[in-house]
């Protein structure tokens, strides 16, 4: 008689980045473009929706009502973080990077940070920071959060995805590593220190990559594509590249394991 195997319990995470909604809510182009990639995602069917910053470019709170309301009938919970076009109106955007202006916004209220949320039929932990400093490009783990980041961690040993706007590790994109988490020493330390973080998303470089931080413990750093224009990757400045529109799918289990794809338009 062979031994019954259960196969594992199984929760999927659509993971959506950088949708940088202007213009005439609803019906401006990137608002088209987002719910084409939010379609291509629902196909999917996603046990939870996790939106990784620059989700509206001006602090309008309609285009945040409008963009939370696109979620209310899924039957799906979503959190969402705030990225540095979240807290900072850029005026000038055709002009070079030092000649435009930055002026602080304030988040919406609906925009989560140091937000922990059990993931009980997987057994699993999220994890929620803000990395977006109000009025700047690149971005900052406040000390008190990376304090919380690091008490969460020492009193629940669950696996753990952690979820921020700006990367912490170089993409090989000159430009926009200048604009990355800026205290990424003082953040890897805190994840060193916790076997049990499996993995980190982020959004803000609008490339998909995978990367591994060089600690004493396994983790994956995964980015994600923008459902608005995706950066040419592995270049000095600032290009568009011509790929499609895209999300990342997070699959993880109650045997610790995680496994993720890229689906483009």
């Amino acid at each position: 008689m062979t031994d019954l195997i259960i196969p594992p319990t199984c929760l999927r995470i659509a993971q959506l980045s950088d949708f940088h909604l202007s213009g005439r809510i609803g019906d401006a182009p990137s608002y088209h473009r987002f719910l084409k990639v939010l379609d291509l995602a629902k196909a999917h069917q996603p046990d939870l929706w996790l939106l990784t910053g620059d989700l509206v470019n001006d602090g309008n709170s309609e285009a945040y009502d409008w963009l939370f309301a696109q979620f209310s009938d899924f039957g799906a919970p979503y959190f969402a973080i705030a990225g540095n076009h979240d807290v900072t109106h850029e005026i000038g955007i055709g002009l070079p990077y030092d000649q435009r202006l930055h002026l602080p916004l304030t988040p919406d209220a609906r925009l989560l940070d140091c937000h922990h949320h059990k993931l009980d039929a997987v057994g699993w932990q999220l994890l929620m920071l803000n990395s977006a400093i109000s009025g700047q490009t690149h971005g900052a783990i406040t000390a008190s959060a990376l304090t919380w980041l690091d008490q969460t961690l020492q009193q629940d040993t669950s696996p753990a995805l952690i979820a921020l706007h700006h990367h912490p590790l170089p993409v090989g994109s000159a430009w926009i590593d200048a604009l990355a988490l800026s205290n990424t020493d003082d953040f890897w330390k805190i994840i060193d220190k916790h076997p049990h973080v499996q993995a980190i998303v982020c959004g803000h470089v609008h490339q998909a990559w995978q990367l591994q931080p060089a600690i004493s413990h396994p983790v994956k750093l995964l980015t994600c594509p923008s459902t608005d224009r995706q950066f040419a990757p592995q270049i000095q400045t600032f290009a568009i590249d011509d790929i499609a529109a895209g999300f990342r799918m997070i699959q993880i289990d109650n045997t610790w394991t995680l496994s993720s794809y890229i689906k483009r338009l």
